[in-house]
């Protein structure tokens, strides 16, 4: 016959074993949820082997919780695309070392003779220019002909048959050339490469070189060298790793994983005890 305590015993060895396990199922589901935030951030290639990383993202193909704002880029037909002021660049490199990446305009891929209408401005984003000693100038529809030394004639560029568009590198070339009689001009920035021969290039094959430009994004050396990888949640920066996510690195934070560990080990204790 069981005696009274064991009677008054049952209904509280069954709330501990309900307790149980519930934070066995909520850890669990804390421990699969961070893990697939880690999966989904894992880096992507986009074109020829270039890696996409934070705190870069390709839309479409992850979350945009792995990059920062404003690093969105697309994966157009194998071509790494990223969009600043309302234009888009194809990205022939990113140097993660040193916070920069080389751009190239996207017309100059899908045009023959490409004409770059607007100056690019990078106010309001994340980038800064890469000083340079080199430019490519664009004037169009000028009432006077342009030398044809040192200058690359732009037929598309004119909106009447009797003016003229065309491209140089320096407004100093021009000397003896009114720039005046032209009714627009942008530039296009140029980070030369070594041993580019400019001279024997034409137009699209200069745009196609491409610029430098500097970035400014929290820094995720840290946390890849933890074994996890950057990204946001709630507008915080966070590391995400295997096991769950952490504030800066997966080895930040140990004491929040022991804390778990030793409420669980306690849990398991105390169904032990009772069940004795």
């Amino acid at each position: 016959m069981d005696s009274p305590n064991s009677f008054t015993f049952k209904p509280f060895l069954h709330q501990y074993i309900f307790v149980f396990i519930i934070i066995f199922f909520t850890l669990a589901h804390q421990t699969v949820s961070d893990y697939s935030e880690f999966e989904a951030c894992e880096p992507k290639t986009c074109g020829s082997n270039l890696t996409i990383r934070f705190p870069f993202w390709i839309s479409g193909e992850q979350e945009s919780y792995c990059g920062s704002p404003n690093f969105g880029i697309t994966c157009n037909d194998q071509k790494p695309v990223l969009n600043i002021s309302y234009e888009d660049y194809i990205i022939k490199d990113i140097f993660y070392e040193n916070s920069s990446l080389r751009l190239a305009n996207f017309a100059a891929y899908e045009n023959s003779s490409p004409t770059p209408f607007y100056n690019l401005t990078l106010t309001r984003t994340p980038f800064n220019f890469v000083p340079s000693d080199t430019d490519l100038f664009f004037w169009y529809n000028c009432s006077d002909k342009p030398p044809e030394d040192g200058t690359y004639s732009i037929s598309c560029g004119n909106e009447y048959s009797h003016y003229y568009s065309f491209a140089a590198f320096q407004k100093e070339m021009l000397v003896n050339y009114s720039l005046e009689s032209c009714q627009s001009s942008v530039y296009a920035p140029l980070n030369v490469e070594t041993g580019a021969n400019l001279w024997q290039m034409n137009y699209t094959e200069i745009l196609k070189i491409g610029f430098v430009l500097n970035w400014t994004a929290l820094s995720c050396s840290n946390c890849e060298a933890s074994g996890g990888r950057c990204g946001f949640d709630n507008s915080e920066f966070v590391c995400f790793c295997k096991d769950k996510t952490y504030q800066k690195t997966c080895d930040y934070g140990s004491t929040l994983n022991l804390g778990r560990k030793l409420a669980i080990g306690n849990t398991d204790l105390s169904i032990v005890l009772l069940l004795q």
